[in-house]
């Protein structure tokens, strides 16, 4: 009969097999959602176990463009090689099937990224850009007059981007 874990080390584990099962980049952010959504814990014990699994040398975060990212190390893949199998297979699957769902999502977010600071006269600089990977493909800054503007331009580049940049691509390469 197994001997599953419980507790602070099935926690562990559970975020070491979150990321193994990844197989790509996860923000922060996606990284919680993640393990909120498949195994219920709370941002506060998240950021414990992640703090723990840093401290112990399992995980690492990078910064990206897009926002800092936890990669396992060689010392986590060896843990979660060792205790994996005291994790049910039922949370296993449940992990690897919320991945597979969610990560057209995810790598959209990691490639279209936007982010907005007051000005000093008033309004708003909102800045979009499009990455591959560590490769800007565009970046547009622009002075907005209001929060509301920014937010709702922010939002619209999800939708968008693919469009803009063909816009200004097409314009921009076409010959007189």
């Amino acid at each position: 009969m197994p001997n599953f874990l419980d507790g602070l080390p099935k926690e562990k584990v559970q975020l070491l097999y979150i990321l193994s099962a990844a197989k790509a980049e996860l923000t922060e952010q996606q990284f919680y959602q993640c393990a909120f959504e498949c195994t219920g814990m709370n941002w506060f014990s998240f950021h414990d176990v992640v703090g723990d699994l840093e401290s112990n040398g399992d995980i690492v975060y990078e910064r990206r463009p897009f926002g800092a990212c936890a990669y396992l190390t060689d010392q986590g893949k060896m843990t979660l090689g060792m205790f994996e199998r005291g994790l049910t297979y039922s949370l296993r699957e449940r992990i690897d099937e919320y991945l597979k769902g969610i990560a057209p999502q995810f790598r959209q977010e990691r490639e279209l990224v936007s982010s907005d600071e007051p000005l000093p006269d008033g309004g708003m600089l909102v800045r979009l850009k499009a990455l591959e990977g560590e490769r800007v493909l565009l970046e547009i800054d622009m002075s907005v007059a209001s929060l509301e503007e920014s937010l709702t331009i922010r939002k619209n580049w999800q939708k968008q981007s693919t469009h803009l940049y063909d816009t200004i691509y097409d314009t921009l390469t076409e010959k007189e």
